[in-house]
Formats: C-alpha cells, sequence, structure tokens
C-alpha cells in the first residue's frame, strides 16, 4: 500500500511566498513548480511530499479543518484567528519574515507619543463624545492589547489593503497594522508610539494535529522536514576545519591540539595518519575540526601554531544533532495533547 504523502501549504505570493520557497531551498529542499501559474508543486528531495500554493491566511483555514497537514503562515494570522483553529498546533517559528504588529498614529498628533498618551486621549474622545477610530485587520489582538493597555474606549474599523491610507482618508484616526522596516508608516506620515508593540511576528510552520497523529508515515516525512530544515539552520553556527600537521603519532597530534580546548572543536579532533610518499623526513597527520563559525582565524592561528599547513575551511550545509530537539519537542507537545483529549 503507497504511503500517504505530507501535504504541505506554502503562501502562493508576495514576500512571504518567495521567502518561503528561499527558505526551504537554502535547506536542500526546492520546490519544483513546473508552470508559474499552478497551485501545486512537489519537493524532489522530499519525495513523500506535496505541496499546494495559498494565501497566508488561507493557510490556516487549509491546515485547520485538514485539507492540508502542514503549511508555512505569519505567527500574525495564526494568533489573531487561533480561537478559530482549534487543531492548529505550531511545529517550529522558522525565524524569516520578521515583522511587528504596532500600533501608529499621525505625525501631527505631538502630543501622543506613547500608550500612556494613547490612553488619555481616548477618554478626552470618550467624554467629547466621538470615540477614537482605529482601522486594523487584526481585530482580536488590537482589542486584547489595548484592553491590557487599559484602553477600553475605542471603535476598531476593518479594513484590508493599504491601511496607512486610512487617516488620510478619514474613515480612521489611526492605525494597528504590521510593520517590517517602518519605511511606508514614514511615507504616509505616520509613526509608532512607545508602548505600542502588539506581537512580534514571523514565518512559522504549522500542523493539524489529528491528521498528523493518525498517519505513521505523515509523521515520518516530517521529521525529515524539521530535521533537515533544523540540521541546516544549526550548520550556519559552524565551519569545519581540515589541516595537515606534522608529529610523531595520532596521539601526540591530538594532544596538542587538546592544549587549547576553546580551539579544538565542538567534540574534540579527528585525526588520522597520513600515507606520506617514500622519503619524506617527517610524519604527517590530517585533522578535523568542526568549530564555531566567529572561531575561524583563532582556531587556524593555533593549528598554524601547531605547524598546521594546507588548511582548508568549508561550510557543512547540514549538522545533524544526535536527536532533534525540534521534533521531539513536537512529538511531546502532539502526544501529550492526545492524552488530554482522551481523559
Amino acid at each position: 500500500m503507497p504511503a500517504e504523502k505530507l501535504i504541505i501549504a506554502l503562501p502562493s505570493k508576495g514576500k512571504l511566498g518567495d521567502d518561503s520557497d528561499r527558505f526551504l531551498a537554502r535547506a536542500g529542499l526546492p520546490v519544483y513548480k513546473p508552470n508559474r501559474r499552478q497551485y501545486s508543486a512537489t519537493i524532489p528531495s522530499l519525495p513523500q511530499a506535496e505541496v499546494v500554493y495559498q494565501r497566508p491566511r488561507d493557510i490556516l483555514s487549509k491546515v485547520g479543518d485538514g485539507r492540508a497537514d502542514i503549511g508555512i503562515t505569519g505567527l500574525d494570522i495564526v494568533a489573531e484567528h487561533s480561537e478559530d483553529s482549534a487543531d492548529v498546533m505550531i511545529i517550529d517559528r522558522l525565524g524569516f519574515a520578521r515583522c511587528t504588529l504596532l500600533l501608529a498614529v499621525p505625525d501631527s498628533w505631538i502630543d501622543v507619543s506613547s500608550i500612556a498618551d494613547l490612553a488619555d486621549l481616548s477618554l478626552r474622545q470618550q467624554e467629547s463624545g466621538v470615540p477614537l477610530r482605529i482601522a486594523t485587520k487584526y481585530s482580536n489582538l488590537t482589542k486584547s492589547f489595548l484592553y491590557r493597555q487599559g484602553i477600553s474606549h475605542f471603535l476598531l474599523v476593518h479594513a484590508e489593503g493599504a491601511m496607512e491610507a486610512a487617516p488620510r482618508m478619514g474613515y480612521a484616526d489611526m492605525i494597528a497594522d504590521i510593520s517590517e522596516t517602518g519605511t511606508t508608516l514614514r511615507e504616509n506620515h505616520l509613526r509608532p508610539i512607545d508602548g505600542g508593540n502588539i506581537i512580534d511576528a514571523q514565518a512559522v510552520l504549522i500542523g493539524n494535529r489529528r491528521g498528523l497523529r493518525a498517519s505513521a508515515d505523515k509523521l515520518e516525512t516530517l521529521r525529515e522536514l524539521i530535521e533537515r530544515i533544523e540540521a541546516h539552520r544549526r550548520a550556519r553556527q559552524f565551519v569545519s576545519l581540515r589541516a595537515n600537521i606534522a608529529g610523531e603519532s595520532v596521539e601526540d597530534v591530538q594532544m596538542r591540539i587538546l592544549a587549547n580546548p576553546a580551539l579544538s572543536g565542538s567534540k574534540g579532533p579527528g585525526v588520522v595518519a597520513v600515507a606520506s610518499p617514500p622519503g619524506m623526513p617527517q610524519r604527517w597527520f590530517e585533522t578535523n575540526l568542526l568549530v564555531r563559525s566567529d572561531l575561524i582565524h583563532k582556531t587556524m592561528q593555533h593549528l598554524r601554531a601547531l605547524g598546521g599547513t594546507d588548511i582548508i575551511v568549508t561550510r557543512p550545509d547540514y549538522v545533524f544533532d544526535a536527536e532533534s530537539a525540534t521534533y521531539n519537542r513536537f512529538e511531546r507537545v502532539l502526544h501529550s495533547d492526545e492524552r488530554l483529549t482522551r481523559q
């Protein structure tokens, strides 16, 4: 019986879509989409997976109702609609597409620079009988945040598209929206206020609890996906240094390298004898060290001081640990949630 395929929903367009494709490609999981107009694709290096392209908001819905097993979308979207998606769990925070959902006011509001100033303004607006109008498509997050700040007198105006234009067009006084660099806010004469950051967001990998629990095949494919992403992310912290060092024996070279533990590799040096040509007056040994990227030069100097030569530095594509911390954490949450459901 053929194995069940893992259905992966990816953002179909925009910066999040481009960043997601690049993220997977860097991890050795490039998506093959023969026709740009198609909404399905494959990952050749992960043959037990199928890709469907959707809008970021629809990815949450697809994963929530089980039409996709996992997906990449924004943490802001998941947090805003979490009550509508009881079966969705966050598997991993992916570290790209970082942005902030924040409150921004017109530059002309010179007396409003903090959340405390905004609280005072909302009270004055209430007393005058005119509510403070805030344009946003993140009604749940914005309302909860304002309530936590002690601000309860406001009117949320649902808006899509170019939120920054709302105050200028007159249908809102200020906005609550996503900002990555702040450039668009400045270009529209808006500015964030101190203490007005609602949530720091980034791309997240989400999954459907029920569907993943029910299929060992899908869990095994997901394990490979997670481990490859994790190992690639870990590999960026390390480089591999190889060098030839003259010495009396393997043990002699090992001990000389280990004399400086901070520069002897993450688990110590690997040392093997080199088959030197006949008549070579010295015995040579090759060492291989896995070191942190910030220690490249110091480790190279350490090897040179020991007579090291022919020093080669390479960057690994993957560095796998003894176990995948990300997958183990996901599995614990998945099964603990299952036990709670059975009680």
